[in-house]
This record gives C-alpha cells, structure tokens and sequence, in this order.
C-alpha cells in the first residue's frame, strides 16, 4: 500500500472542467483526495484568475468518492460562524470523507488584503480567529476533522491543543522532523501529521530544462518554494517527506491532466 498522497485542485482557472475532472478521477490515479486553497487572487500573479475556494470545495464534495477538503480555509478571511457553517455543509454533502484545514493567514495573503480593503489583523487577533473558527466548528460539525496549517510556533500551539491534524506548508524534511516533534511533544493527545508543498514535475530532463526557464530559472523556482525534477528526484523529495508525515498533499506543477498521469504511475506507486 502507498502512502496516502492528495492533489491540491487546480484552482487557478476560469473554467471548472479540470477541477471537475479530477474530483472524477481521484480512486483511478491512485490518489486519497483533493484539497482546495483559499484565495481571491492567485499567488505570485493577481492577474490570473481563480475560482474561490469554499464554492469550489462544494462542488468537488458532491462529485468526488475520495476524500476532500481544505488546505486552508482562512479564519481571518470569513466571520468564524460562517466558516462553521460551510463545515457543516461540508460534513454534510461528504460524510466521513472531508477535513477542514484551518489556517490563521500569513504574509502570503498580505496582497489579497491590501487589494480587497480587508483588515489586516496583528498575530494575536489571528489565532483568536482560528481558535474561535475551530469551536464554532465542532458545534456545527462534530464528527469533521480539523487540521490546522501554519508552522509560526502559536499556531502549532493550537494546532497541538485543539485539532485532529496539523498541516507544514513547504517544510524541508529535517524541518518536518524538528517541528513534528515539538508539536507531538505540545499535544496531549495523538494527532496527525501532514505535509504540503508544491513540486514542478516533468517526465524527462529536457521538458524539465525548459520549465524551469520558463519560470525564471533555478533560484526563481526555490524562492517559489518549489521542488523540480523529473519522477525519480520528485519520489526522492516526498519518500523523505513521507518518512515523517502522515500524509502528503501535493501541489503538482503542471497542474493539469498530463502531469496527473505522470505523476499517478511514476511517483504514487514508489511512496
């Protein structure tokens, strides 16, 4: 048996149809679910469009047999009431099979903020609203996993304190290793360790080359906290990843069918 890997939804679109699709696919490529972001803007590019993530999330519950959720719903996005009550939707319209993934923001929402005229709460009021989310929460949906993402040590404490799941974006192994062992070492209780992060995947050297140009060159694609490589170094990353995490949700670059395809029959089955 692999070890369980998830696929983020390729949200960055105008058109639905490759979410749609994948929610279809997930059992057939091997793959234990799809996770949603929560942006208003795509990162790095605003340009771009993006189809929201609580709709979005809505629709692949309904189509998907895999489990599904979110990676993370932004406490300080929506009022906390009704963020629990698109977890109860949620628990609803996927029973047993969805999480919520909580998370209290960071830097890399700072434009959406400034753009939309949002207030840009200090940490203290953030992790109030993660901490109020996830009560509210588990009076509107009890039986709802919550993982909370977020390695800024407070949210870990919460993480540790109050939830099923804790989720470290874009944490190198050894990093996975040292801050899993503090949260596990905060937690009075068992709870599960995740990891998520994107990868740029091709089949072979030259496509690879030519992707990595495309998007700047090697130091634009680390400072993206992307890992790149073909089949074999990808394994290599999300094998060590794997042999701390509980689980694995990957943000797959490329994001379309192809990729999928490469990345179902020559990464999944070697994990």
């Amino acid at each position: 048996m692999t070890h369980p890997v998830s696929l983020t939804a390729p949200q960055f679109a105008s058109s639905p149809e490759s979410i749609l699709e994948l929610a279809g696919s997930l059992g057939s490529l091997g793959l234990t679910g799809m996770f949603v972001f929560d942006h208003l803007i795509p990162l790095g590019d605003p340009r771009r469009p993006v189809l929201e993530g609580a709709s979005t999330l809505g629709a692949i519950a309904a189509i998907a047999t895999a489990r599904v959720g979110s990676l993370v719903t932004r406490a300080t996005l929506r009022e906390p009431a009704i963020t629990a009550g698109i977890a109860a939707a949620l628990a609803a319209i996927a029973p047993g099979r969805s999480v919520l993934g909580l998370g209290a923001g960071d830097k890399m929402s700072e434009d959406e903020a400034v753009r939309y005229g949002m207030n840009r709460p200090a940490l203290t009021e953030r992790i109030g609203l993660l901490e109020e989310t996830i009560a509210l929460t588990r009076l509107t949906a009890p039986t709802l996993p919550i993982w909370v993402g977020g390695r800024h040590p407070r949210v870990r404490a919460v993480a540790a304190a109050r939830a099923d799941g804790w989720n470290a974006w874009g944490a190198s192994p050894d990093e996975l290793l040292q801050e899993s062992d503090a949260l596990r070492a905060e937690a009075s209780r068992d709870i599960k360790i995740t990891w998520g992060g994107g990868v740029m995947l091709a089949p072979d050297q030259s496509t690879l080359d030519a992707a990595v140009a495309a998007r700047g060159g090697p130091e634009a694609v680390a400072k993206a906290g992307l890992t790149a490589g073909t089949p074999a170094r990808i394994v290599e990353h999300l094998a060590a990843l794997a042999a701390t995490a509980d689980e694995l949700v990957v943000s797959v670059l490329p994001n379309n069918r192809e990729n999928w395809l490469v990345f179902s029959r020559d990464v999944i089955p070697h994990l």
